[in-house]
Order: C-alpha cells, then structure tokens, then sequence
C-alpha cells in the first residue's frame, strides 16, 4: 500500500518533521533513500512508514541513553586489566555465561580486584577439565591476551570498563566459596 505526499503530511506530521529533519538524513542512508524517494515520487510505502518509525524509536532512544550517560557524569566504574595485545596469568572468578542473538556466547569474569573481564565463545560452557565445567563463583587460574578495553553500557545508569580477553588457556580449578561454605 502507498502513501502520498499529502496523507503523510496530514496523517503523519511526525514523521513527516523527522524526514525534514536536519542532520539524521546524512547519517542514515535509508532516511537519505527515503527522502529521495518521497521528493520524486510523492509516495511512500507503509514498509517504509514502519521502518522510519523504527528509526524515529532508535533516535528516541539513543538520544534518551546520551542524556542518562551525561547525568551519570560519563565516567565509568572500574578498571582496565593489563595493556592491550599483551599475555598474563590471571586469577578469576566465573560470573556467568549468556548466549547472544547471533549465536555465540559472553562469559564474564571477575579479578580480585572486582574489575570485570569478559570473552566470546563458541561454547556454552567452559570446560577447565574433564572434572571441572565452571559455574558461577568458580575460581580459576588463566593465561590470556587482553584483546581490548571498552566501556559496558548496556545499562546505561551502571556503567563499568570492561577489558576483553582471548587465547584463554585455562589452568587450575581453584574452587568456589559456596562450595566450601555449605
């Protein structure tokens, strides 16, 4: 189904103002194509309706999480572990693991200093072994590369550095407090 020139302006002023709207258009080339189209066409289909509300949602939120980031100071807790692109042995503790949409995993770790630490795998589990499958306040000894250091702000009112490792080489299973504290 299309819709003209005329029933977007009267039916849809919002998002008729937000594909007027200065700046998002050269950052977005689907609001770019859009805007093209509606110039030489005069019409839109409600696809595209739907899509631009969806990238109206997308801004809305985006500008919601820049405004929280700044009311939060933008500094984030914690600390990085190590330098980039170098090995350490390390003492860990096992968050938790997570799978992602795109079919891969997030585990997350602990130091002793509670700074965090994460990985990607392939594996839903974490294997140190045959005996022991990590679960969550496990103890362990690692060698690993610190891939990079980034921010985590999937929650934008908790934001903590994180430092991403790989080449993870597992050594010993040093045990769990809940274990040995009933």
């Amino acid at each position: 189904m299309k819709i003209s020139l005329d029933q977007l302006v009267s039916d849809h002023k919002e998002i008729y103002t937000f594909i007027l709207a200065e700046g998002i258009k050269e950052e977005n080339q689907f609001l770019t194509d859009v805007y093209k189209q509606l110039v030489k066409k005069k019409e839109l289909s409600t696809i595209q309706l739907n899509a631009i509300r969806n990238s109206m949602l997308y801004y809305e939120n985006k500008d919601k999480l820049e405004k929280l980031r700044i009311e939060n100071g933008g500094n984030p807790e914690g600390n990085y572990v190590g330098k980039e692109k170098q090995r350490y042995d390390m003492t860990l503790k096992y968050i938790s693991g997570k799978r992602t949409s795109r079919g891969f995993y997030i585990h997350n770790f602990l130091d002793k200093q509670n700074n965090s630490l994460m990985c990607f795998s392939d594996n839903e589990r974490i294997y140190l072994d045959q005996e022991h499958k990590l679960i969550g306040g496990d103890c362990f000894t690692c060698r690993a590369t610190v891939n990079r250091h980034s921010v985590n702000d999937f929650e934008p009112t908790k934001q903590f550095k994180q430092t991403v490792l790989n080449r993870i080489k597992y050594n010993k299973y040093l045990g769990n407090k809940r274990e040995t504290n009933g």
